[in-house]
């Protein structure tokens, strides 16, 4: 069968920003996947959302009236069957990678990573929460979309780890050099120089913009983890599905165990968002290559949640939040986070995707291209 997106011997060879030829196959079958996932889960989730809202009232939905509003504004609340706006926004990324992979766009890579890493751990959290509790296992079969998610939450285990095996093996660019021949002994460099002495091969440096980029996400993940260890030594902490005494300890398990914070993955989220950006921040310093497409993502999403949290400022007023030391910060963390993800943003998007690879003989010449008879 010919290579899907191919389109004949030697197409896209010298393409920058896309996978070889020979890789293609592998990442435009995980795109197709990704691209199938998202659209489903999307249409379930509204169509779940709706059935909630026109529906009779249980203890799930009577308070939770179902509004498109609440994608942008937090005042309002989704059904819970609509998961989170985190939920949203990263099925919204889902559909986009999932369309640059079909085009074999290496920067799809880092993206289809970064939502491996989330699919697997939000399946794993459901296992968690299936084996620590017996009656949460119950509980979700109930509940009429119970068993939807649950096949969700297991089939994205399943997506991740295929979805890993296709990005290992689309490493190289539709334009890397082939391996050079085996060059002949030559005797040591004289002191005058030696055209034909390959010079030392200098360690991997990253580009400009990974390391402004990595700096950029370092800082953003730095003002989460403050957020984080102020919410965590709260005496009360508040969230989604937490009883009247959830402390530190509560919140830490609602984040690893879907049998606690029933049933939004709020926790599990705000642990999220702290992580990805420290560790995708160092793979920037580190000058790996698939962390592009991951901080674009990443950075992206967190724009929309932060600009979110702006929303009833400015539609209220930001009097009510100079009245505490802790609001102040609250409202002062958009306005530092978003430049800097849009720094981010900025960054990785101007600088080019591949850099032309140096041969075995660095910056001089091959013997082999040259007239060594001369």
């Amino acid at each position: 069968m010919a290579v899907w997106g191919q389109g004949g011997a030697g197409a896209g060879q010298g393409i920058p920003g896309r996978v070889a030829p020979r890789d293609a196959p592998a990442l435009q079958w995980t795109g197709a996947a990704v691209l199938l996932y998202a659209l489903v889960a999307t249409v379930w989730i509204g169509y779940e959302a709706k059935e909630a809202t026109d529906g009779p009232s249980t203890s799930y939905t009577r308070y939770s009236g179902y509004s498109f509003k609440a994608l942008y504004d937090p005042r309002e609340s989704l059904t819970l069957v609509a998961q989170t706006h985190h939920d949203w926004a990263f099925l919204a990324a889902a559909l986009v990678v999932g369309a640059l992979a079909l085009g074999r766009r290496r920067v799809a890579r880092g993206g289809l990573a970064l939502l491996a890493a989330l699919l697997i751990c939000l399946g794993l959290r459901e296992v968690i929460g299936l084996m620590a509790s017996d009656e949460y296992g119950d509980l979700i079969t109930e509940i009429g979309y119970g068993k939807a998610l649950l096949t969700f939450r297991f089939t994205g285990i399943a997506l991740g780890c295929a979805i890993w095996a296709a990005v290992a093996r689309t490493r190289g660019p539709a334009h890397a050099t082939p391996p050079p021949m085996a060059a002949p002994a030559y005797p040591p460099r004289s002191p005058y120089g030696d055209l034909y002495t390959p010079p030392p091969v200098a360690g991997r440096r990253a580009r400009p913009a990974f390391v402004v980029s990595g700096v950029a996400l370092l800082l953003s993940g730095a003002i989460e983890v403050g957020w984080l260890i102020y919410t965590l030594t709260r005496d009360h902490i508040y969230f989604i599905g937490s009883g009247q005494d959830s402390d530190g300890g509560d919140f830490l398990r609602a984040a690893v165990d879907a049998s606690r914070g029933i049933p939004l993955p709020q926790a599990f989220y705000a642990l999220f968002l702290v992580a990805a950006p420290l560790l995708i921040g160092a793979l920037l310093l580190a000058g790996r290559p698939a962390a592009r497409g991951a901080a674009l993502a990443l950075a992206l999403a967190s724009i929309y949640f932060d600009v979110r949290t702006l929303v009833p400022a400015f539609d209220d007023g930001f009097d009510m939040y100079w009245d505490s030391t802790v609001g102040t910060l609250s409202i002062l963390t958009p306005f530092a986070t978003i430049p800097l993800q849009l720094v981010v943003v900025i960054a990785l998007l101007m600088t080019p995707e591949d850099r032309p690879l140096p041969g075995a003989y660095g910056d001089q010449p091959s013997p082999w291209g040259s007239n060594r008879h001369r």
